[in-house]
């Protein structure tokens, strides 16, 4: 549990440290996108797949560390409701439904990207490949699941330490 707790933080400072600089990115890009059309009157057409890929990147990432913390929108209206016992398994069948739904994102973004691999469909202003940008879907679904194990992990972990505790 040690070892997979370390390799976890791990994980999620190298998310946070893409998200601080896909952040600065689509900064400097919008920015600088803005200083070149008012004073230049040069737009950079670039800017816009970046951006949109981009977003779609931390949007994903900034996901996948709420549901480290348990913290992803969900409806607990019911969940609040419930004695201590039917919580867990509560928490099983939400964590369930989560990975189910994440997994199936996860396998749609790579059967994306193998199908923009195989078409060597190209981007419009970069001329990069697509798939590249495709690629951030099953990155952000994989951390989005391992995430999802841990908080359920961690809360089952600590549910044992305060049943030990109040022994």
């Amino acid at each position: 549990m040690e070892i997979y707790k370390r390799v976890m933080d791990k994980i999620a400072t190298v998310e946070k440290l893409i998200l601080a600089a896909a952040t600065v990115l689509i900064l400097v890009l919008t920015v600088g996108n803005v200083f070149s059309r008012k004073v230049i009157h040069q737009s950079w057409s670039f800017t816009e797949e970046l951006v949109v890929a981009v977003f779609v990147l931390i949007t994903l990432m900034a996901a996948a560390l709420a549901c480290r913390e348990g913290e992803l929108v969900n409806l607990s209206l019911l969940t609040d409701r419930l004695p201590e016992k039917a919580k867990k398994p509560m928490l099983f069948l939400n964590t369930f439904f989560c990975i189910l739904f994440t997994g199936v994102l996860f396998v749609c973004g790579i059967d994306k990207v193998m199908t923009q691999m195989a078409n060597g469909k190209r981007t419009f202003v970069l001329n990069w490949p697509e798939w590249v940008f495709w690629s951030f879907v099953p990155i952000g679904a994989a951390c989005m699941i391992l995430h999802f194990i841990e908080f359920f992990i961690t809360y089952c972990a600590e549910e044992k330490k305060e049943g030990e505790s109040n022994d």
